[in-house]
């Protein structure tokens, strides 16, 4: 099973998205995954990038996710190229 998202900060809302994630893997058996981004999408699709602020560089993030229980954490390139991606072309 999946979850997708930036998970800056990986908060309350995140940890309870995690706990879900990995409790309903594995009582269906499967594999718990989430896919995060780097660089943070919004620095690459706005033009003002000082106003974003993020509560984590990559490093602590990768840390706190590490420390939850998943059993793979995927981090993709956000490029301009993939954000231009259909839904159906990055599902594939």
């Amino acid at each position: 099973m999946v979850t997708l998202g930036t998970f800056d900060g990986v908060h309350v809302g995140h940890k309870k998205i995690l706990e879900r994630l990995i409790t309903t893997s594995r009582k269906r058996n499967f594999r718990s995954v989430l896919i995060t981004f780097s660089p943070h999408p919004r620095l690459v699709l706005q033009t003002n990038q000082n106003d974003l602020k993020l509560l984590n560089t990559l490093d602590e993030k990768i840390e706190l996710l590490d420390h939850s229980g998943l059993d793979n954490l995927i981090i993709h390139p956000f490029t301009q190229e993939f954000s231009r991606l259909s839904y159906t072309a990055f599902v594939r």
